[in-house]
């Protein structure tokens, strides 16, 4: 028998049981973490932001800087990194001063960073005249390590980049460095 008015009051009922426990659940679903979290799931990471830096000081004489042993593509250059300019900074950028000698004696030096986790460096300054010049808006390139460029490869590779330690400190890398390798055991 159909009541006037009572499938309303029976639909009103059945909605209002429905959301009683939603109600019920609603206090204790904060306490563990958002409903339907899975523990599996990957939060968003923030993006990438680089630190601030400095400029170091000036390289010194040849013999306190490290030499690189490291092919330059039959180019005539010989190349050294400034252990004093060695930085690893929190935004996993490691900064350092390269100089690059030419057989007849003259200098390329130029400041730059290479981020670990990305595999990519940068150019920040080049040395003119006892003196760094920056490079306004210097973007961010792939590590190639083809032709004279094999450095920085090595330098990701075998010295700054690490996977399994990635987060070394400036003294440690250094310590790397002064170590060298075989080339004839790395192609670099």
């Amino acid at each position: 028998m159909n009541l006037p008015g009572f499938s309303c009051i029976r639909s009103a009922c059945a909605a209002a049981l429905l959301l009683c426990p939603a109600i019920a659940f609603t206090d204790s679903t904060f306490e563990d973490g958002p409903v339907g979290f899975d523990d599996g799931m990957e939060l968003e990471k923030a993006p990438w932001v680089e630190g601030e830096s400095e400029y170091p000081a000036w390289p010194g004489k040849l013999n306190k800087l490290i030499e690189l042993n490291v092919s330059t593509a039959g180019l005539p250059y010989r190349v050294y990194i400034d252990p004093a300019s060695l930085r690893v900074g929190d935004d996993r950028v490691v900064r350092y001063t390269v100089v690059m000698v030419s057989s007849s004696g003259v200098r390329n030096i130029t400041y730059e960073g290479l981020h670990c986790g990305e595999r990519t460096f940068r150019r920040m300054a080049y040395g003119v005249d006892g003196e760094w010049q920056a490079i306004n808006n210097p973007a961010w390139q792939r590590i190639s390590g083809v032709g004279i460029n094999q450095y920085r490869k090595l330098l990701y590779e075998v010295y700054f980049c690490n996977t399994s330690n990635r987060y070394q400190n400036a003294d440690e890398l250094v310590r790397k460095l002064r170590s060298g390798i075989d080339p004839a055991t790395t192609e670099y």
